[in-house]
């Protein structure tokens, strides 16, 4: 049995999302358990007839932490449904952890309470990225805003380690972001981690990529600061939509367009969905003792269901063991 503790309270839409996300999950996997968090009365409109589920545990709590609530408030509210549900990852009732809730409570809150692994300073979010390959895991994507040149150094390892848990192969590439592919580029920092990933046995770094490379498919990691990697992540989700509107504008502009239209219609749904922020990947929180899946504040239903997915996954494939043995490989 798997057992994920939720935060129901979390995201733009909380119960209304989280709720029956939580009951199809049910449905699908028959060895997973819940720990759903949250306020009783707005779940249990939601729930329905699941309430009393064998493997379903509702625990109330009055608490919950906003979207747009500083990281000093939210550390304080102890009996929040984010703060218990990674408690219960702490205390081992749960193997994993999930919410859609404000992204920089969720970081603060999970390395106060689970730590950070050994030999990891800070953790990091990483989530996947499309590209004409297949895909490959960016992070940071905002945990972290400014990096030094070992932060970097530890995301990589973790983010190999992460990219062979879904399938990228023993010996993932791994690249870092950067203005220019010439060894003399970027700042200081990048260029000490560039050199320090040269030197390491454990992870196959091929060098530096740039912007317009991240949907080439030339690395299966890449690697950043949370400032640079968010802007990144966004920007692609943004220019997806602008492309998005292009082609629907030219589509309607007389009866031909619109009839080549409707047939196109399948394959322009598939490119929506593939970066629209409600339906893409959830991002994981790597390097704190426990698996914490990161779903994005706008999910709707199918994209929760996604979130506690890939936390079922992340569980049953022992992710932190994987981290902690190319952390000790790193080491000796």
């Amino acid at each position: 049995m798997v057992t994920i503790a939720i935060d129901a309270m979390g995201g733009d839409f909380g119960p209304r999302v989280t709720a029956p996300a939580v009951v199809s999950s049910l449905e699908k996997f028959p060895d997973l358990h819940i720990l759903l968090y949250g306020h009783r009365a707005k779940l249990d409109p939601y729930l329905l007839q699941h309430v009393n589920h064998s493997r379903l545990d509702v625990i109330h709590t009055d608490e919950h932490v906003s979207n747009g609530e500083k990281t000093s408030a939210a550390l304080r509210k102890r009996q929040s449904s984010m703060r218990l549900a990674l408690d219960a990852v702490r205390d081992e009732q749960a193997q994993a952890m999930v919410s859609a809730g404000n992204t920089g409570a969720l970081v603060a809150i999970s390395r106060y309470v689970l730590k950070t692994l050994l030999g990891i300073d800070r953790p990091a979010l990483i989530a996947r990225l499309p590209n004409v390959r297949g895909c490959s895991y960016v992070l940071d994507l905002g945990a972290n805003v400014e990096c030094d040149s070992e932060n970097l150094h530890q995301f990589a390892l973790m983010g190999s380690a992460y990219a062979r848990v879904l399938g990228a192969g023993k010996s993932p590439r791994v690249g870092l972001l950067n203005i220019g592919s010439e060894e003399v580029k970027g700042n200081e920092e990048i260029r000490l981690a560039s050199a320090s990933l040269k030197e390491s046995d454990v992870i196959n770094y091929v060098g530096y990529v740039e912007g317009d490379d991240l949907f080439k498919g030339l690395v299966d990691v890449v690697v950043t600061n949370g400032f640079a990697g968010n802007i990144a992540l966004k920007t692609s989700e943004g220019f997806a939509m602008y492309v998005m509107h292009l082609i629907t504008r030219a589509f309607s502009r007389n009866l031909v367009t619109r009839l080549v239209g409707l047939l196109a219609v399948p394959v322009l749904e598939k490119v929506r969905q593939t970066f629209e922020p409600d339906l893409k990947n959830s991002g994981v929180l790597l390097g704190v003792q426990g698996v914490v899946v990161k779903s994005h504040g706008k999910s709707q239903q199918a994209a929760f269901c996604q979130a506690i997915e890939n936390a079922y996954f992340l569980a049953k494939n022992d992710l932190l063991d994987q981290i902690s043995d190319q952390l000790d490989q790193e080491i000796i």
